[in-house]
């Protein structure tokens, strides 16, 4: 059973910030095995008891002038983001970089450059959970990146940049590009400097480490107003003296950007779709997917931590176990977050000891401090699964999505498959300014702590964070060729290494997980939103 810690109880937190917690969940499992949610939504509530009296109604500032709005919201920010000294945010620099061009935009009523100064500002703060929500991007994401030149590229792990699909009748395919060509510069450029001055601003779930900012790169560099000319160096495969090829970016419904979406192996418009949830409608409208395998392998994809996904979930596992399946591959790549506990309750059902989860901390703005709010473990349940387990997951595996895979990299359980690691941003997020146009702000006023009380996953100023792979799949020309024909890559090597198991062969990890970097997202929002949830 669930208890409080208030005066009754001195918690193992105390010492950290806090005289005591809000509440200790020794086993996270607990709240979502009684399917009661209206009595875990109380002891959510009763977690904030230490700043309860203290918590204000979210800023509103839509009546401002637009340069007012954002100097009283760089000043919140300043005032309350949990990560300013761990990422090293200078709000001075910034609110000097930014502030013109909102005055600018003010000046002449520009609502597209008003709304992309925003972004840009968001931009500059390397993490997913520092986001601009608008219902209307005021015609400025097609103006800025409507084109595209009918290629994209990627980098492979020698550091070679390539074509990774060429768009039909394109000027790029009549020029004779083709698959696996090598790019050696663009518009006077050498490839890797372009890459890196490429903006990300539209990128629909915002990178928060390097090695994510580094792949939005790569798939906007081939983005560009209509009708705006490129020049392309591309290198012949026997190396001899590149060739320039001029193209001009022409309208293609984001093409080249679906079809770089490679995290399942098929086109995904992620950009267009703009939120996690119309992404996930794009290929799944169910609450937990599952199917076998061949072989007997059971797949799992979740794609968020709300409360009713528990009991399918689990479901999903007990039905697991009584086929007796040879290994369950669960799927995270588009996991958008929610809350922390239930992430740390699907762990249950594969540990096979305790593993702390984490101390959950939030701003109290009665002390002009973090306070810790909460503890949590995950503790394994009895009749849990013993097989192996392969998670897949993918830069969108943000916020609480980043739980599960964090819990395997510490505790040494199963796998975790992919290109690239997760996104980075573990904090406890909260609503923000409302600002003028009806534009919503949202970052995280809270911190996921580990046992010793030090950050977790979230990246550092060095924009390293998130859980890597522990079987990185390899970004070169046959993975990338497979992925483009419509192969799930990652789910083949997932599938390939439970086999591995069952056959008591060696596989030897291409690199070990970073255990001490974690990403725990919260949706606080103050007043509004559920207490808890990311």
């Amino acid at each position: 059973m669930l208890f409080l810690v208030l005066a009754l109880v001195q918690p193992v937190c105390a010492g950290l910030y806090t005289d005591s917690c809000g509440m200790v969940w020794t086993d996270t499992c607990i709240p979502f095995e009684q399917d009661n949610e209206t009595a875990y939504n109380e002891e959510l509530m009763a977690s904030f008891a230490p700043i309860m009296d203290n918590l204000t109604e979210v800023p509103d500032f839509g009546n401002h002038s637009w340069s007012d709005a954002f100097r009283e919201t760089c000043a919140y920010m300043e005032e309350r983001y949990a990560f300013t000294e761990w990422r090293g945010v200078d709000w001075d620099s910034l609110y000097a970089r930014y502030a013109p061009g909102i005055a600018e935009a003010e000046k002449n009523q520009d609502n597209a450059a008003y709304y992309r100064t925003l972004r840009e500002f968001a931009a500059a703060i390397p993490d997913g959970h520092v986001i601009i929500l608008s219902p209307d991007d005021f015609g400025a994401k097609y103006a800025d990146i409507g084109g595209g030149y009918g290629l994209a590229v990627a980098r492979l792990d020698t550091g070679k940049v390539i074509v990774t699909c060429v768009a039909d009748r394109s000027d790029a395919e009549k020029a004779g590009i083709r698959f696996g060509d090598e790019v050696v510069s663009w518009n006077g450029r050498s490839i890797g400097d372009a890459i890196n001055a490429t903006s990300i601003i539209w990128a629909p779930v915002k990178p928060s480490t390097g090695e994510g900012i580094l792949l939005q790169q790569q798939r906007f560099l081939t983005r560009a107003p209509v009708g705006t000319p490129a020049i392309v160096g591309i290198a012949s495969p026997e190396g001899s003296v590149p060739r320039t090829v001029n193209l001009t970016a022409a309208e293609d419904g984001y093409e080249t950007l679906a079809r770089t979406s490679i995290f399942l192996g098929r086109p995904v418009n992620d950009v267009e779709a703009g939120t996690m949830a119309n992404i996930k409608a794009i290929f799944s409208n169910d609450t937990v997917t599952t199917r076998t395998l061949p072989g007997g392998i059971v797949y799992i994809a979740v794609y968020e931590e709300a409360y009713e996904v528990y009991q399918p979930f689990k479901a999903a596992v007990k039905d697991a176990i009584a086929k007796d399946a040879p290994g369950i591959v669960i799927d995270l790549r588009f996991n958008r977050g929610g809350d922390d506990n239930l992430a740390a309750a699907y762990a249950g059902w594969f540990v096979d000891r305790p593993v702390f989860y984490e101390y959950g901390t939030s701003y109290d703005p009665g002390t002009g401090e973090p306070a810790v709010l909460w503890e949590a473990w995950t503790q394994p349940r009895p009749d849990r699964y013993e097989g192996p387990v392969a998670l897949l997951v993918s830069p969108y595996t943000i916020s609480s999505g980043e739980g599960l895979p964090k819990v395997f990299a510490e505790s040494g359980t199963g796998a975790i498959v992919s290109w690239y690691g997760t996104n980075g941003a573990f904090g406890m997020e909260s609503m923000g300014p409302l600002l003028p146009l009806g534009i919503l702000t949202a970052f995280p006023t809270g911190a996921s702590l580990d046992e010793s009380g030090s950050i977790q996953v979230d990246s550092n100023a060095s924009m390293v964070g998130g859980v890597a792979p522990t079987v990185r799949v390899p970004l070169d020309e046959d993975t990338l060729a497979r992925a483009m024909a419509g192969e799930d890559v990652q789910l083949a090597y997932a599938v390939e290494w439970i086999e591995a198991q069952a056959e008591n062969t060696t596989v030897v990890p291409s690199q070990k997980a970073a255990p001490g970097w974690a990403v725990a997202l919260a949706a606080l929002a103050v007043v509004a939103v559920r207490y808890g949830r990311r």
